[in-house]
């Protein structure tokens, strides 16, 4: 069994463990970080992959937290450049809100976002060209923009960064054990990722809907009652051409994002269905009926469960209340205990993925305490891997620049590889090269060289890790592709 140490143990590798694993890292602790699955394999890689300000929450008056999701948009535009991307929404008049509340919520937002490099919202006239893709005439639309972000691949590039500053991250290593020692916690860790003891100044409970799991372990209860709430989502067929995505009002008051996913799908989501468990999540008849109904009634196009490529859903662990699930709170509760042993117990409850950054500048400052560490935050002006140098247009610069260096490369690739690994692609890429080529296609645009990439240098274990989080390339896949992959993977680790 292997023996550490560390100031930090922390439980949980989703957006919120690994963006307090890399600011602790950046400020100097010793940080380890444990995840009993894979990176971002829960909540973290089933959102729908918006980096927003969260423009229905001002209906429910959570000004604050408008506020800071568009600060943090600004942010996260700058740090993750080449995760992200300006997404125009399309909001059609079409009842649920009159038009001038519409304007009044969208000028509120645009003031809220300060001196933003997103361009601001507008009205869209009758007639206008993105109408025309709807099933009936409305009499108008506003159009707003937001940030598009690939969920799982965020929340991997803070982890990069965090084991680049010294971080440790053991994937498929539960923690099973917890006993307070004196000024720490003796930790047992184990599964598929090796046994492990770690003696922890302070442990981070940021398990997400397990939370209550991880605090049962040092028989306390959460501080917080969380509440389960799951969100569906489902990517079919492109509804239209162009690269507009709308926000669909509901009868219900809640709205339906149809997103463009890739050149040849739409992202539709998402539910809010209240889980009894952990273990109840899985995607309902009700769900699908629910969001496969909004398309037929907005959009000229008959889609049915047969059309549906791939669906995925996620649990959001909201805090408490006892109103609907659409308007339960999306901010976050950082609880921590130290005692006069000098040990250090934090319980991370609630967050979203925009605020991920800031829920963990609020964690390590108040680790400072426990530490004597005064050193500030830095993480908003640190690039993460991948997008140093980055600007607007960099990938298309990058792409040109590495098909100048390797002819031989087919561009489509390439372009697949800067959108995915930012400035990392020309690591990725010479070290392919090195080894004779791309290696074997497996369908979709995956590659073997891109899959030993994923291998060596960002933990990926299982086949799926590679195929729906580290590329995504299984929706471009059959699933035969699919099959075969998983195959050839099974066989390359047993070998």
């Amino acid at each position: 069994m292997a023996s550490d140490t560390c100031d930090l143990l922390i439980v949980g590798a989703g957006i919120n463990g690994a963006g307090i694993a890399r600011d602790a890292a950046l400020r100097g602790l010793d940080v380890v970080v444990c995840e009993r699955g894979d990176i971002a394999g829960a909540t973290s890689s089933a959102s729908t992959k918006l980096i927003h300000g969260g423009l229905r929450y001002l209906e429910q008056g959570a000004f604050a937290l408008v506020r800071e999701s568009l600060r943090e948009r600004e942010v996260l535009g700058r740090i993750a450049a080449h995760l992200v991307r300006p997404q125009r929404f399309i909001v059609p008049h079409t009842g649920e809100r009159p038009p001038w509340l519409l304007a009044l919520g969208l000028t509120f937002y645009d003031w809220l976002a300060g001196n933003s490099t997103l361009p601001r919202s507008e009205r869209l006239a009758h007639g206008s060209p993105p109408l025309g893709k709807l099933r009936r005439p409305v009499p108008g639309a506003h159009a707003y923009y937001d940030l598009q972000v690939d969920d799982a691949r965020l929340t991997l590039t803070n982890l990069l960064d965090a084991q680049a500053l010294g971080a440790r991250v053991l994937t498929r290593c539960a923690l099973r054990q917890v006993v307070a020692v004196p000024r720490g916690w003796r930790c047992l860790l184990g599964g598929r990722g090796g046994e492990h003891e770690i003696m922890a100044r302070c442990v981070v409970n940021v398990a997400g809907p397990w939370m209550p799991e991880v605090e049962a372990l040092r028989g306390a209860q959460s501080p917080t009652r969380l509440r389960l709430v799951q969100g569906t989502h489902i990517i079919v067929p492109r509804l239209h051409d162009g690269d507009d995505a709308w926000l669909l009002q509901q009868a219900d008051r809640r709205v339906v994002f149809a997103i463009p996913w890739g050149e040849r799908f739409h992202l539709v989501g998402t539910t809010e269905t209240e889980l009894t468990s952990t273990g109840a999540l899985g995607v309902t008849a009700a769900e699908r009926s629910y969001l496969l109904g909004t398309l037929t009634r907005v959009f000229d196009v008959a889609v049915g469960e047969a059309d549906i490529r791939h669906e995925f859903c996620g649990m959001r662990p909201l805090i408490g209340g006892t109103g609907s699930a659409r308007t339960a709170s999306r901010e976050y509760r950082v609880n921590l205990k130290q005692d006069a042993q000098g040990r250090g117990w934090m319980s991370v409850q609630g967050g979203k993925l925009t605020t991920y950054r800031r829920l963990a500048e609020t964690a390590v400052d108040r680790l400072s305490g426990l530490f004597g560490n005064s050193n500030a935050c830095t993480t908003a002006q640190r690039p993460l891997p991948g997008s140093d140098g980055m600007s607007a247009g960099g990938r298309v610069e990058l792409t040109r620049r590495l098909a100048l260096r390797w002819p031989g490369i087919a561009a489509d690739w390439l372009h697949a590889l800067t959108a995915r690994h930012g400035a990392v692609a020309e690591r990725l890429v010479k070290e392919a090269v090195d080894e004779g080529g791309p290696g074997r296609d497996f369908g979709g645009g995956l590659h073997e060289a891109e899959v030993r990439w994923c291998a060596r240098h960002e933990w990926a274990r299982e086949a799926d890790d590679v195929l729906w989080r580290r590329t995504r390339c299984g929706l471009e896949m059959t699933a035969v592709q699919r099959a075969e992959f998983s195959a050839w993977w099974n066989s390359q680790r047993t070998a």
